[in-house]
């Protein structure tokens, strides 16, 4: 919400990946990374991605931002790999970081370094605070829609348009 605006999650689109009463994770998917796929690969000693390669790599949210995590479609499942939604997956393995720089990728992923992380109830308590608009997860808005227009994307889904939106929001 725009409520946030200035402060390190002002203007993320953030894609949650678990959310239960141990607390939630998610990855922001509409800040671009430092590095790109290739700049990536060649910091871990990995083979060059193959031309044509659209592997985005993002600023996944401000904690263990050395960490890589994979957000992909599910044809493929890794050491790590979990389901977090239909269709996608969530990988952190070295294998699956791997696998992104062979013709054999999935065909849609994205390269999260760090993540974003709530303790217990803290999420809840700051969506009941109205700090964060909640939208139905899209593949679309995940894998296909450019970053800088993702957030303007998501909250077109439920019919609002982000530059409208006051900054500060609560009961009267």
């Amino acid at each position: 919400m725009p409520s946030l605006a200035g402060s390190y999650f002002g203007g993320a689109l953030i894609y949650l990946c678990e959310h239960n009463e141990e607390g939630a994770m998610g990855l922001i998917i509409n800040r671009p990374g430092r590095l790109d796929l290739s700049e990536l690969a060649k910091e871990l000693s990995l083979p060059a991605p193959p031309l044509g390669a659209r592997t985005l790599v993002v600023e996944g949210g401000p904690v263990s931002p050395e960490q890589g995590f994979v957000l992909h479609s599910g044809e493929q499942m890794f050491e790590s790999s979990r389901s977090v939604a239909d269709g996608i997956v969530l990988s952190s393995s070295a294998d699956a970081l791997r696998a992104l720089v062979t013709p054999e990728a999935p065909h849609h992923a994205i390269i999260a370094l760090g993540y974003a992380g709530w303790g217990p109830g803290q999420l809840d308590g700051e969506i009941e605070d109205d700090a964060w608009l909640t939208v139905q997860a899209s593949r679309t808005v995940l894998f296909e829609t450019p970053l800088e227009a993702r957030l303007k994307q998501a909250a077109a889904s439920i019919g609002i348009d982000m530059r409208l939106m006051a900054r500060n929001t609560g009961n009267a």
